[in-house]
């Protein structure tokens, strides 16, 4: 436990079920009770002394940890919705931290995370490092779009493509872009702008590094926007926008927030984030057609 537990305002548990990560975890678990005042109980599922049946998991943590103080629960494994243990601890959690592109990298911890939502009360206050990783992103995007002169661009997009080095990421832009412009999932890889007959086509592509975006392609009929890693320097984005309308090309930063402080502004985050419940929505819906 943290050295300033006796002060702890708020409780901890790390529960990891991959061996590849014991040490991330316990650095990640170390770091936040270095910042904030916490009972802290990291548990490894590999260890003999951690119960493997959910029951008996619960009754452990309930022996370790005061009860009245708010917990977060820190989820370093592959699956939730079937994991009994999972299912079991998430509702006594005032907030839940995981990464659906951590342990591996392709879809299948989104899907998971996206049957438990389903079946989970609405409070319930949920945050994907997969998702939260993607805020210099969407900035990026977003600036585009702030010059008066591509507006309107924006509402004429006509094929956007996503090239990840893992699959959660590109279903979460896309989810974002959709919930934020009214667009509804169609047939495989379409959308569709409510009240219009207008059709977007997408698409996912695997390159790069795990648990980051490489590229991101949007165009319109007349203009195409590309914001892509520079080859070298992975910290700067090259942005160009091409055809009928152009810029000159320039370099952003790509301003990356390191994974603590990520999971430090999420487990301070008591509220669910609507846009990130309505981005998993959409990713959900994006899933079940592919």
């Amino acid at each position: 436990m943290s050295a300033n537990a006796h002060i702890a305002t708020m409780s901890l548990v790390v529960f990891v079920d991959d061996e590849r990560l014991i040490v991330w975890a316990r650095e990640r678990a170390r770091l936040l009770a270095e910042r904030h005042a916490s009972h802290v109980l990291v548990l490894d599922a590999s260890s003999p002394d951690v119960p493997s049946k959910p029951r008996e998991l619960e009754a452990a943590i309930a022996a370790q940890l005061p009860s009245g103080v708010p917990r977060t629960l820190l989820w370093v494994a592959p699956k939730t919705a079937s994991d009994e243990r999972f299912v079991l601890l998430a509702p006594q959690m005032r907030t839940i931290l995981l990464d659906s592109s951590r342990a591996r990298d392709d879809d299948a911890a989104l899907r998971d995370l996206v049957a438990f939502r389903a079946k989970t009360p609405q409070n319930t206050s949920i945050r994907d490092l997969a998702y939260l990783r993607l805020a210099p992103w969407q900035e990026l995007v977003a600036d585009f779009f702030d010059e008066r002169a591509f507006v309107e661009d924006l509402f004429d997009l006509q094929r956007i493509t996503i090239t990840s080095g893992s699959d959660a990421e590109g279903y979460y832009l896309l989810g974002w872009l959709a919930s934020r412009l009214a667009w509804e999932p169609e047939r495989s890889r379409t959308f569709r702008p409510r009240k219009s007959a207008r059709e977007i086509k997408y698409e996912i592509e695997r390159d790069g590094q795990a648990r980051r975006v490489k590229r991101i392609l949007l165009e319109s009929h007349a203009t195409r926007f590309v914001a892509e890693l520079c080859e070298k320097d992975t910290g700067a984005v090259s942005l160009e926008v091409s055809g009928a309308k152009e810029r000159p090309a320039r370099v952003a930063p790509l301003h990356d927030v390191d994974i603590t402080s990520l999971l430090e502004r999420a487990m301070l985050s008591e509220q669910p984030d609507p846009v990130f419940l309505e981005s998993l929505e959409v990713a959900g819906r994006l899933l079940s057609r592919a």
